[in-house]
């Protein structure tokens, strides 16, 4: 049987939200996972601005000179 329930953490106790459908002393497998805080994002592009933070300011203009032109040695 697998059911998905909800808990609380509390003094190191994960406590039930609600009562359960098991006996005293029964054996469980319990798998936790964190409830995580979304954040809204008006347009979801712009959650991933400067991940890709070259320093280069003219990337997108000449985005073809620096991905075929041979780097010149010095």
């Amino acid at each position: 049987m697998r059911e998905v329930i909800k808990a609380i953490y509390e003094n190191g106790v994960i406590k039930p939200l609600k009562k359960l459908d098991i006996n005293e002393h029964e054996i469980l497998t319990v798998v936790i996972s964190k409830k995580v805080k979304k954040t809204r994002v008006k347009n979801p592009a712009l959650s991933i601005v400067g991940v890709f933070d070259s320093g280069i300011g003219d990337l997108s203009q000449k985005h073809d000179r620096y991905l075929y032109e041979q780097k010149k040695s010095k």
